[in-house]
């Protein structure tokens, strides 16, 4: 089978609100896109701003399962006749396409690609895996996951990939002519993200932060909490939240320095955008990317949630020029590199 020309991939995703599964998904679309592979994305609800970040040319298709599951399931099948492989980012989702084809029959390749970010936490495994719902093939994003895959829930090993996140780099807002803005984090309001010792190493070094989220809303009590504190250390002032930017890449150059201060992730895309960027950062040791920028910067990954050594490296940190950082990106996290990954695992399965 003939890569570029033949292959006709579908990915499967809930919604495409601001999260990092989400634009993972969105990437992969639209990199396969551009390389001449035949893609369709079909979305199971239509929300989300993300959908104007599809590229132009590529059939997606909502099927409202919240209006009738039973037929979203069935227009699900109709959907996917003619395709080859079924690529589905996120438990629940896979739960959904495996349902869909017990129901009104049809058998195609079906992967999970895992995004689960609390795996550091919580290595419990499904109910609905364990039988007849177990998964045929398996992309986790981190060693943690498919060490998860294998030893938990008991996938063969020759069926389960470990592919970490990747970005496609976007032209800046700002080249950085203009007086830095102080720190900056990406992440959804989430406790795990740890914002609270972010905003303790921001008030640290007497800076200001800027907080990129999907929404405040979602997380009504967490944010309240953010903000009590906030108001506790005196720090209100100085600390920003900004809602429903859709290309955050291109605000990161505005910004001295990028935190990642989570207590547990998968593989966090907000630190390859950083790295995408070329801008310092300063990151807690989670996900597979921390791996690789250990082997040029050590100093930039934290092994504890101690201020005092953050700060210290803060210092280390703001030294590094872009260039350098732009030059680890190119080596290890290129888009150019995932595309060939994805395509590979894609060909193993439906030569398998």
């Amino acid at each position: 089978m003939t890569k570029n020309n033949t292959m006709k991939v579908v990915q499967v995703i809930d919604q495409l609100h601001l999260g990092g599964a989400e634009r993972v998904c969105v990437n992969l679309v639209n990199v396969l896109n551009r390389n001449q592979v035949s893609v369709k994305l079909i979305v199971l609800s239509d929300d989300g701003p993300l959908f104007d970040l599809v590229d132009d040319g590529v059939e997606v298709i909502c099927l409202n399962k919240g209006n009738s599951k039973f037929k979203a399931y069935k227009q699900f099948v109709k959907h996917v006749k003619r395709d080859d492989i079924i690529h589905t980012h996120m438990r629940a989702n896979y739960r959904f396409v495996r349902k869909a084809f017990l129901f009104f029959g049809g058998k195609k390749p079906i992967i999970l690609h895992d995004h689960y970010g609390k795996i550091m936490v919580n290595q419990k495994v499904p109910k609905f895996f364990r039988f007849i719902l177990k998964p045929q093939f398996y992309i986790g994003c981190s060693k943690l996951l498919t060490q998860w895959a294998v030893q938990k829930v008991k996938i063969d090993p020759s069926r389960v990939f470990l592919v970490n996140n990747f970005v496609v780099p976007h032209d800046p807002n700002s080249e950085g002519k203009h007086k830095k803005q102080g720190l900056v984090l990406v992440g959804s309001l989430k406790r795990v993200k740890n914002h609270k010792f972010a905003i303790d190493i921001t008030k640290a070094l007497d800076k200001e932060l800027t907080i990129y989220c999907p929404a405040l809303t979602s997380q009504k009590n967490y944010y309240k909490e953010l903000m009590s504190y906030l108001e506790e250390i005196g720090f209100e002032e100085k600390v920003h939240f900004i809602t429903g930017c859709t290309d955050v890449q291109a605000e990161l150059k505005k910004y001295e320095l990028a935190l990642l201060t989570s207590t547990s992730e998968g593989d966090p895309l907000a630190l390859i955008e950083y790295i995408a960027q070329g801008i310092p950062f300063l990151s807690s040791n989670v996900g597979e990317a921390v791996k690789i920028i250990k082997e040029y910067f050590p100093f930039l990954i934290q092994e504890n949630f101690e201020v005092s050594q953050w700060v210290e490296n803060y210092h280390r940190a703001i030294t590094i020029t872009p260039e350098e950082i732009e030059k680890i990106y190119n080596k290890h996290f290129s888009h150019q590199l995932y595309l060939k990954k994805y395509l590979d695992i894609y060909e193993q399965i439906l030569n398998s």
